[in-house]
């Protein structure tokens, strides 16, 4: 990677959510921000045709990490033919499959949709996913989280969650990741969250990722574009950014380890967390 993370346990992918560019130069993309992992987003009829034009393409190709999917269609034609072409090119690479949830679906909704026992005898590992408009602020968001989480350990499944989107900015970020815990696998936010001057929605994506960091558990983050990236305008732009980001995350992660080192737990006041 452009700037290696110092730690065993964080994985950090681009994403391509929000690019408006075919997979393979995607890969092209990423390739020059340094990232050794893609984080595809299939949610769309757009981005899983343009994902579906994946190429190996010798040391350009960059590892599918995870691939999001709406849970309703996973069982699709376009979905199938998709995990099918990525296990094609990266046979000994599964990625995670990331199955997003509709806007206030309920667990049982969320069982029709999945259902788990044919996805969980398939070789990819099935994770849970929460769009961006599905986080709301409050009490009742937080207590729909323990259900969630509840309902994973039971399946022995993680969860991912998306912040970058358009999402409730009172969103109680610390609170959401504490009540998630060790299932949450996977954060993907927006290449502006990730900096000391966040403000807004991005500084509620930043306390997410310190909050997520400071467990000291195993965590992908994808990084995906603040805006759109359509060819041939913004690619560069695109890289930079994404580059800045991780460049923070690695950052953030070195005075984590530090931190562990000298024996300061969630090392409160770091010059990175703004006092946070």
């Amino acid at each position: 990677m452009y700037r290696q993370v110092p730690t065993s346990s964080l994985e950090v992918s681009f994403s391509t959510r929000r690019v408006m560019l075919p997979a393979w130069m995607v890969q092209k993309v990423a390739t020059q921000a340094g990232f050794d992992s893609l984080d595809v987003d299939a949610t769309t009829t757009l981005g899983a045709s343009l994902s579906a034009q994946l190429r190996a393409s010798g040391d350009r190709y960059v590892p599918v990490r995870a691939v999001w999917l709406p849970a309703g269609e996973l069982k699709s034609s376009r979905s199938r033919r998709l995990m099918e072409r990525i296990a094609e090119i990266q046979p000994d690479v599964s990625p995670y499959v990331v199955a997003t949830l509709p806007a206030g679906a309920t667990l049982h909704e969320l069982m029709r949709h999945l259902e788990l026992a044919e996805w969980l005898s398939a070789p990819w590992h099935l994770v849970l996913g929460i769009p961006s408009v599905a986080l709301k602020g409050g009490r009742p968001h937080l207590v729909q989280l323990g259900g969630i989480r509840r309902f994973v350990e039971e399946w022995d499944l993680s969860v991912a969650v998306d912040l970058s989107g358009q999402f409730d900015p009172t969103w109680e970020a610390e609170a959401a990741i504490a009540r998630l815990g060790e299932r949450l696998r996977l954060l993907r936010i927006s290449s502006s969250a990730p900096s000391r001057a966040a403000v807004g929605r991005d500084r509620v994506a930043c306390r997410a990722l310190h909050a997520a960091i400071d467990r000291d558990l195993a965590l992908d983050i994808a990084v995906a574009p603040a805006r759109s990236v359509p060819f041939p305008f913004t690619p560069r732009v695109a890289s930079s950014t994404a580059r800045r980001a991780v460049d923070y995350i690695a950052e953030r992660a070195a005075l984590h380890a530090r931190a562990l080192r000298e024996g300061i737990s969630h090392f409160e006041g770091s010059p990175s967390s703004r006092g946070i």
